[in-house]
């Protein structure tokens, strides 16, 4: 038989334990992705007359996405976004002329190419697993390393309206991995809910360095989720040990369902 204090502490967890997780997500490379960016960014050049391999237009472009990655967090109004995507594209072109291209484009043209370039989609399974999440009662929110119109990207594909909220870190004013960030997504997890512990909030990317790593040092239990293809953007595939590992979103319930506490008995 247990005790009544035992009793008492048992009834606590098992109410904890009952408390419907709360699920926050990465956007990049997580829910979305961008739309055959690099072919997009070859058929722009390609209509103002440059023919360019596929391969030089990737380099380049990878350059322009980690200048981007490195200054997203000041792009927190219009005007600092139109700046950091202006540097973007001369970077852009400079990467091209550096392996050898001629590009006799002005900085508007080649604006234009990376703007009409840069186009996102919803991974296939994405909407799909946030309809079946939300029918079960799940709270969601995002929490990315994104500009300041992260939000403006996921209502243009329809995807807003499964979130109690969406924050860039660009909004938040620290990005992934600092500490802040995920601090900042706990305080929005208890507006949520107000009693969750911080390991009933689930955090889900693609990351680990970045997602995965700090989300769990924050107290929160990460999923790390590990796609076949992965772009620059998602990092680096490392050796975790114990570390709940998913390759699709479709996977999401079943591994949440595995990794919810749920105590049995009288506590020793």
């Amino acid at each position: 038989m247990c005790g009544d204090n035992a009793r008492f502490i048992l009834n606590r967890l098992v109410k904890l334990a009952r408390m419907t997780p709360i699920i926050l997500f990465d956007a990049y490379g997580t829910l979305v992705e961008l739309d055959d960016f690099y072919h997009r960014l070859q058929r722009g050049f390609r209509q103002h007359g440059y023919d360019l391999p596929l391969e030089i237009v990737t380099r380049a472009a990878h350059r322009e996405m980690k200048h981007y990655i490195g200054n997203s967090l000041r792009a927190h109004q219009n005007d600092e976004w139109h700046k950091l995507r202006s540097e973007c594209a001369s970077i852009l072109a400079a990467s091209i002329r550096e392996q050898g291209r001629a590009l006799d484009l002005d900085d508007e043209t080649v604006l234009r190419i990376l703007g009409d370039a840069i186009v996102f989609r919803a991974f296939p399974e994405t909407r799909a697993v946030l309809e079946s999440l939300r029918a079960r009662g799940y709270s969601m929110g995002i929490m990315s390393n994104w500009d300041y119109q992260l939000s403006d990207v996921l209502r243009s594909l329809d995807l807003d309206g499964f979130f109690n909220f969406i924050l860039s870190s660009a909004q938040v004013g620290h990005e992934k991995p600092a500490p802040q960030f995920f601090e900042r997504a706990l305080q929005e997890a208890r507006r949520m809910s107000t009693h969750v512990a911080p390991h009933q909030v689930f955090y889900i990317g693609d990351h680990y360095e970045k997602d995965v790593a700090p989300s769990r040092r924050a107290g929160m239990t990460p999923l790390w989720l590990v796609r076949d293809k992965r772009d620059l953007v998602s990092g680096e595939i490392c050796e975790a040990q114990n570390m709940p590992t998913i390759a699709t979103l479709n996977e999401v319930e079943a591994a949440i369902d595995e990794l919810t506490i749920r105590p049995r008995g009288c506590p020793e």
